[in-house]
């Protein structure tokens, strides 16, 4: 299937093992090419009466032949050389559920009919969120009492009132002192060093402002950095505007606060008796500090005929400390306008392969920065990869997850079929940990814990997703891990239901895909504790760079921990990578992973919301960024490229069901 990150190399590129002496390689997935699932469950039986053959797929990933072919003497399948791939037969995704029709009239979009523009029903539109002013933002830190150093900055900065803002400080530190409220008379209260420090700044040898505070706004995984113009940190000023588009029903707009503060407006001996302090290691690293998060209820369910104000000009609180926003929100229906390429402009070109390109596009009515995949329909066709792209596109449409990356619109012209993505610019997981050799114990408890989250939202829509990986896992722009690429997945599989298709890579097959019995969806939880060995060690726990010789590993050799392993996250390995499935942790769903000791720190309801600050944030510039990205795509002038592509129109009827503009319902058939 046609890979959103691996074939295109989103970020970076393939990986060399040089950069690290014990690195791993990113390895190929595997596919058989003896009829996947050719077990078909009883249910499967009853619902196609015949036995499933699995069409082939596309040439970029490695597959085995025969099964039996690809079996060593001891029966271990081996690492074929064929660079063909199968997919999983139509019968066994389980289309007949997805209710994707065509239309019979051949256009752009064979899935429309032309009608007169009126507002879609329980479906998309456009959130505009303008922002005034701010109120009461205080720091969590004192700042050092240098009264000649704050003089210059206030000079550097909006606000030309520095003689004044200074007598006003000196008074009041005065009396302070006076009163004995000082803990030390060098430096002031985080709460009121605010009110004299401005918003922003004119660096040296800057020609633009620089924030010291700043927020930034998600929706949907769609973020906005808004920058203040004016005012202090206290009372910035904004008089911002941002939209967005809505094409779920999310319940809140999430705003987070940070402060970007130079180190040189701590005192020395601040910095000295810093410690671990994790806030104060960010300031003196020259690092943004998250402040506080907030997430404002909009209540879009309620609306989806008419136009309406949610807030007007209201001084919304952000939590318990006193800080406030001044807003507008408002939302408007869309019409039934079919999107195409013209309603965006692209940016940049961020990955290729043999199925497209993907491109950073920003859509021009809300100036929002996505990412386009851009899918000649012919190659789909040769390759027999319809029925999969169709149902990768019915998956990302479906799911609503946090830590999935979402589709926001999907659209096709008579060559082309079009996904538009959110854009997640913080790269791979797996360029960082090959940076960094192996995660701290916190880190690779947190990312552990969304992949748990992503993984167990797929198993409530009966979706088993086959390939868990560092290469399948981004990072966003605050350090929330995001899953991408549903090539491999496998649909309609209730929790006993088994499927053989062959499929994965291969330092994360699970014993049971080996053998070639059948194996359910309790795979996902043999792969979860792949990664999270490899995130602690630096490899996975059976690796070998010989491919049989690491099937016997992982059918026969015993697990081994380093020195020192952290009692907690041995026990979770030890249940995770149990060989027998049926006593594997997870076998009885995903609550009795969250129950186990190694997560007993954390609150799921507060992560699922992102309650937590990321362990690492990624050096991100905004979603304009590209520096994650691969340096030999990103120099390409992105173009959509014409094609001469003919298809016939019985073809084209295959390609119904792919539109997505808004809310997509299970019994849709749009």
């Amino acid at each position: 299937m046609f890979s959103w990150k691996k074939k295109f190399n989103i970020s970076g590129g393939e990986k060399s093992s040089d950069s690290k002496s014990e690195s791993k390689q990113k390895s190929p997935k595997l596919t058989s090419k003896k009829s996947s699932d050719s077990t078909p469950t009883s249910n499967e039986q009853n619902k196609h009466g015949s036995q499933p053959v699995e069409p082939v797929s596309s040439a970029s990933r490695v597959s085995n032949n025969a099964e039996n072919d690809n079996k060593a003497p001891n029966g271990i399948p081996t690492h074929s050389k064929s660079t063909e791939e199968t997919s999983d037969h139509p019968n066994n995704i389980g289309m007949s559920g997805l209710s994707i029709s065509s239309s019979n009239n051949q256009s752009d979009d064979p899935t429309i009919d032309a009608k007169p523009e009126q507002p879609q029903s329980g479906s998309s539109g456009i959130l505009t969120l303008k922002i005034y002013s701010g109120d009461g933002f205080a720091l969590p830190f004192p700042l050092v009492y240098n009264p000649q150093l704050l003089t210059r900055l206030l000079n550097s900065s909006a606000d030309k009132q520095p003689s004044s803002k200074i007598q006003e400080l000196n008074s009041l530190m005065e009396n302070l002192r006076l009163s004995d409220q000082l803990e030390d008379s060098n430096s002031i209260p985080g709460h009121i060093a605010t009110k004299f420090v401005p918003s922003t700044i004119m660096l040296p040898g800057s020609k633009n402002l620089n924030p010291l505070i700043y927020f930034t706004v998600e929706f949907d995984n769609t973020a906005a950095t808004i920058q203040p113009e004016s005012g202090t940190m206290d009372h910035p000023v904004f008089n911002k505007i941002s939209t967005f588009d809505v094409t779920r029903k999310m319940k809140n707009l999430r705003i987070d606060v940070f402060c970007r503060i130079p180190s040189i407006l701590l005192s020395q001996s601040l910095i000295n008796n810093a410690g671990n302090d994790p806030t104060l290691q960010k300031v003196i690293n020259n690092q943004d500090v998250h402040l506080l998060s907030f997430d404002l209820p909009l209540n879009l369910q309620d609306y989806t005929l008419n136009s309406v104000r949610l807030f007007n000009h209201k001084w919304v609180q952000l939590g318990e400390n006193g800080s406030r926003l001044n807003i507008t929100v408002d939302y408007k229906p869309s019409v039934n306008k079919k999107l195409s390429i013209d309603d965006f402009e692209l940016l940049k070109v961020i990955g290729k392969g043999s199925f497209g390109k993907v491109m950073q596009v920003k859509k021009k009515d809300t100036q929002k920065i996505y990412a386009l995949k851009a899918l000649r329909k012919a190659y789909i066709v040769n390759n027999s990869e319809i029925v999969h792209t169709l149902a990768e596109r019915t998956v990302l449409a479906r799911i609503d997850c946090p830590f999935i990356v979402p589709l926001k619109f999907s659209f096709q012209s008579k060559e082309k079929l079009y996904l538009v993505l959110a854009l997640i610019n913080g790269g791979e997981l797996f360029y960082h940990l090959q940076r960094e050799g192996r995660f701290s114990l916190s880190r690779s408890r947190f990312y552990t814990a969304e992949l748990l989250i992503a993984l167990e939202s797929l198993h409530a829509m009966n979706i088993v997703y086959r390939d868990l990986k560092p290469e399948n896992i981004l990072l966003d722009y605050q350090g929330h891990i995001a899953l991408c690429d549903f090539g491999l997945c496998k649909l309609d599989m209730k929790k006993d239901d088994k499927t053989a298709t062959f499929c994965g890579t291969p330092e994360y097959l699970a014993p049971e895909l080996l053998i070639g019995h059948g194996y359910t969806r309790v795979v996902d939880w043999w792969t979860l504790g792949v990664l999270l060995y490899e995130m602690l060690t630096g490899l996975p726990p059976y690796y070998d760079n010989d491919v049989p010789k690491m099937y016997k590993k992982i059918l026969q050799d015993p697990l081994r921990f380093p020195d020192g392993f952290d009692e907690d996250a041995k026990d979770l390995l030890i249940k995770l990578l149990n060989r027998d499935p049926a006593k594997r942790l997870g076998a009885n769903g995903s609550s009795e992973i969250k129950k186990h000791p190694f997560f007993s720190q954390l609150s799921w309801k507060r992560l699922i919301l992102k309650g937590y600050i990321p362990p690492y944030k990624p050096s991100v510039e905004g979603n304009l960024d590209t520096s994650n990205f691969d340096a030999e795509f990103t120099s390409e002038r992105p173009v959509d490229s014409v094609v001469n592509d003919y298809l016939s129109e019985s073809v084209q009827k295959q390609f119904g069901g792919w539109t997505y503009v808004g809310n997509e319902q299970l019994d849709s058939t749009q």
